[in-house]
């Protein structure tokens, strides 16, 4: 496989021929282009497309759930994940750290899917531009901002990545890896471009799309991650004057209560910059985000009445004997009051991707409001009914992406859960500037902007005394802080490690809780093999390695240590 067939052979949305056929022939390069997209409802559609990559099941859980928390001390496989599985085998190589690039979940996913989108992504850029087609500038920019979205996902992942911003010619086809600051460059300047071309705002028919906004909020984000890995002070200048220019636009502010951002009324709320659009018209399994963020998978997620009677299939006798004794003698809310039990009786995790661990439990200070906003503790009474996390060795769930019962159906009880992805958010960009201040020696900004989140907590409570003031000014003080605050705010939110990649703390903290919790089985080893200077990032797919042969020469080199 050449880069084109690694990119997934994107041209599936317009040509009538399965992947296979496409993966086994020169794609229709410049010849087609002139042709793709010849209306503005082609381009649309074109999109659409796009957007329609970051809907399918695995984007979810190759991403995010099993690489930005599992990989980190915050969450953790569930227990009912078997070794003899194979999928959940290479899960569990990943959170030990014994990653090969033949590991599907380290990167292969990504890889391809992402590529499929920079290929997508080009293609319409191009026909757009070639066809004249009317308000191509703003294709452009959308179809710019999802690039360099998947290639900032990619970066944080990989590192350096072969840069492609048109349609490739045969000879193009080989092409290298770029460094990692050409890459972070690459990215900042398409989220410029972008910020250039978006709108404001979209109408109700077009809510979750990209807005100016959120191309100068990931423009921000890149430069932070650019300047963690580069260590200059230009670059997290370029950090703080991107943020300071985002403030201006006054697009996004803060959920008066922590608790409200979760709340399903406010999914696009002010808060939230850009989430994936949870999509009703579900067909099948891959065809939308059907609530695969969930901790509790969308499949399997309930236990029914009818479930009483599948102790041989749909649970486990263990499981089976769980819901007879537990659920219906200990548990008395979930039996009606003439002694029959409610339809849904529990709710557990069906595939138990996203547990949090006691640790991030632990992290949270004496009233902090955030913890309960933050997981369903076990045997806690909500949404009507009881909990215990079935999968979990703490018995936590993330509340963060649970659905209540009055947003589900009998149907979508099973399947689609209308919850959004959330992909960044307010608070995040105000902790990002926290942190870029401190960096550049202005710690009475630093403690403002983190005292704007961490003010926001506190009123969330009951207690206003909760959550003081932070008043350091010692510089490293201040970013233990910040820190600190980010792994609690953004908990369960899918960023944890590469936050501790990015600045320097992945090998310290992993190796920490595999001393404290990891070093036995319940913990699924979790750690236990980490290198510095190796682990910050995935290796590049062992397939797109051998695909990059070219005339004998290898031209994707692997990461360090891989």
């Amino acid at each position: 496989m050449r880069i084109h067939k690694i990119m997934m052979a994107t041209l599936s949305l317009a040509l009538c021929c399965s992947c296979s056929d496409l993966l086994e022939k020169k794609p229709l390069v410049n010849l087609a282009v002139e042709n793709y997209y010849t209306t503005e409802g082609e381009a649309k559609t074109a999109l659409m497309g796009i957007y329609h990559v970051f809907m399918t099941e695995n984007f979810g859980l190759y991403h995010y759930l099993h690489l930005g928390d599992n990989l980190s001390d915050d969450s953790q496989l569930g227990n009912s994940r078997s070794d003899g599985v194979a999928w959940a085998g290479n899960a569990k190589s990943l959170i030990q750290f014994n990653i090969l690039p033949t590991n599907s979940y380290s990167g292969n996913n990504t890889w391809n899917q992402d590529f499929q989108v920079v290929t997508n992504a080009n293609y319409l850029i191009e026909s757009v531009t070639r066809n004249n087609i009317h308000n191509a500038d703003k294709y452009i920019a959308e179809a710019k901002f999802l690039r360099s979205y998947v290639y900032f996902d990619m970066a944080r992942q990989f590192g350096g990545l072969p840069l492609v911003d048109h349609v490739l010619t045969y000879e193009e086809y080989y092409k290298p890896r770029a460094t990692e600051d050409e890459t972070w460059e690459f990215i900042e300047q398409g989220f410029r471009d972008a910020a250039e071309g978006l709108p404001e705002t979209w109408d109700a028919a077009n809510i979750g799309r990209a807005t100016k906004g959120a191309a100068l909020a990931m423009l921000a984000r890149t430069y932070v991650y650019h300047a963690s890995h580069s260590k200059k002070q230009e670059d997290w200048q370029k950090a703080y004057d991107t943020i300071k220019e985002l403030e201006k636009g006054n697009w996004f502010s803060l959920e008066p209560r922590y608790e409200d951002i979760f709340d399903m009324e406010h999914q696009n709320g002010r808060e939230i910059i850009f989430s994936i659009q949870f999509r009703t018209s579900h067909t099948g399994w891959g065809d939308s985000n059907d609530g695969n963020m969930m901790s509790f998978y969308g499949h399997d997620a309930g236990i029914k009445l009818a479930d009483l009677n599948k102790s041989t299939t749909t649970l486990t006798p263990d499981q089976y004997e769980f819901v007879c004794k537990k659920l219906l003698e200990e548990f008395p809310s979930n039996v009606n009051e003439d002694g029959t039990p409610k339809p849904y009786l529990k709710k557990w995790t069906g595939w138990s991707l996203h547990c949090p661990t006691l640790d991030l439990v632990n992290a949270f200070e004496p009233g902090d409001p955030r913890l309960k906003a933050t997981v369903i503790a076990p045997n806690e009474f909500y949404d009507g009914h009881t909990h215990f996390n079935l999968s979990s060795d703490s018995g936590y769930q993330s509340k963060k992406e649970y659905v209540p019962f009055s947003y589900r159906t009998e149907e979508s009880n099973e399947d689609d859960l209308p919850r959004n992805m959330i992909i960044l958010r307010y608070a995040n960009i105000l902790l990002y500037m926290a942190e870029t201040c401190c960096q550049l020696d202005k710690t009475g900004e630093a403690l403002d902007y983190l005292e704007e989140v961490r003010g926001r907590a506190r009123r969330s409570g009951d207690d206003p005394s909760a959550l003081p003031k932070v008043t350091t000014t010692n510089k490293e003080e201040l970013l233990e802080a910040i820190y600190h605050e980010r792994r609690v705010e953004l908990a369960m939110e899918y960023d944890r490690y590469w936050d501790l990649a990015r600045t320097g703390r992945a090998g310290k903290v992993m190796k920490a809780y595999y001393q404290k919790y990891g070093n036995d089985n319940t913990h699924q080893y979790k750690g236990k093999n980490f290198i510095e200077g190796t682990h910050e990032h995935m290796p590049i797919p062992q397939a797109a390695i051998t695909a990059s042969y070219y005339q004998g020469v290898q031209t994707l080199e692997q990461n360090k240590g891989y």
